[in-house]
């Protein structure tokens, strides 16, 4: 049976948009999709440019209409983050070329320089010995610590690709007690959370105004959804090999960053989790004296999102877990 040609899947305007525009005369070879694209779509993209001996891999994002609960960055946002924000500051990929609001393709469209590694989770689930954990969360917490370290005009989410907030613009993330209502309001009658998980939900929920008035004023640069997913060995040691998918950033506090990271730490070698906060700690990374439960509480925003629309089975059981926990905690 003969296979489809993949290049053959990308639309017109956006397969035009690539070989005259993002990269003028390259040849294009396959074009298949990459997992993890929940709000967006993503493709891995390889071609030979028409200046290259060889071809060369590429990640090409293309934008939905937003439709989530958490506010999402537009292409142009997302492109002056990684083009003056972080770069120089963490490792970033490349931007090749973007269409920002669609004028070509009909769909905002990102194409950025595809980067080699292993993800993080896939490491973590090896095994590794403990010295190795202990310096692989180093290397993750000094990344962070570094994000954290870029400060911004003022708290708030990015309105245009400025990256200055509104001075009287609501925090992208604010009100948690109300953020879990509407959560739960709009999650499917028939959703996986039971009465007694969204009751537990709730009452988690409710030391959100102390949490969110404890980090008010901070103004340094957030990813959201720290999670890098790409790490590599450089002589011997590990290293973080780019911070990916900004689509989240806005300016606020490093604990919303440091909470993400540490959502599932009950599944990570202890190691991980000691160098980790090592690595935070001795790049700069302030850590108040009750920063564990601070940061907890600022991940209830992302964990309510995933518990009443979750992307599939199996991370609902890994979120549920984490609530569960959390409750007997509170307890």
């Amino acid at each position: 049976m003969t296979r489809p040609d993949p290049v053959g899947l990308l639309d017109p305007a956006t397969r035009a948009w690539l070989t005259r525009h993002a990269l003028p005369g390259a040849r294009l070879h396959e074009v298949d999709p990459l997992p993890g694209g929940f709000t967006n779509d993503m493709a891995l993209l390889t071609a030979q440019p028409a200046d290259a001996p060889g071809a060369e891999r590429y990640v090409l994002r293309r934008y939905r209409p937003s439709g989530s609960r958490v506010p999402r960055n537009t292409c142009a946002v997302e492109v002056a983050v990684l083009g003056r924000a972080a770069a120089g500051t963490v490792p970033v990929t490349a931007v090749v070329a973007a269409d920002p609001h669609g004028r070509v393709t009909g769909r905002p469209t990102l194409l950025y320089r595809f980067v080699d590694g292993t993800p993080l989770s896939q490491v973590l689930a090896d095994g590794p010995v403990s010295g190795e954990a202990r310096a692989l969360g180093r290397a993750v917490g000094a990344v962070l610590a570094r994000i954290g370290r870029v400060r911004l005009p003022r708290p708030g989410a990015f309105g245009d690709s400025s990256l200055v907030p509104a001075p009287d613009g609501a925090a992208p993330l604010g009100d948690l007690p109300g953020f879990v209502e509407r959560c739960l309001a709009t999650s499917a009658a028939d959703g996986p959370l039971s009465r007694t998980d969204a009751a537990a939900l709730r009452a988690l929920a409710r030391r959100g105004p102390r949490a969110l008035a404890a980090v008010a004023g901070e103004r340094s640069l957030v990813h959201c959804d720290f999670n890098p997913k790409m790490v590599q060995r450089r002589d011997g040691r590990w290293a973080v090999a780019a911070v990916l998918d900004w689509e989240l950033a806005f300016s606020g506090s490093p604990l919303f960053d440091v909470g993400n990271m540490l959502r599932f730490a009950h599944e990570y070698p202890p190691a991980f989790t000691a160098g980790f906060v090592e690595g935070f700690r001795g790049g700069n990374g302030r850590l108040p004296v009750d920063w564990l439960r601070l940061s907890r509480t600022l991940d209830l925003f992302a964990l309510a999102d995933i518990l009443t629309a979750p992307p599939d089975p199996a991370y609902f059981a890994r979120a549920r877990a984490v609530l569960c926990r959390s409750a007997a905690d509170r307890n």
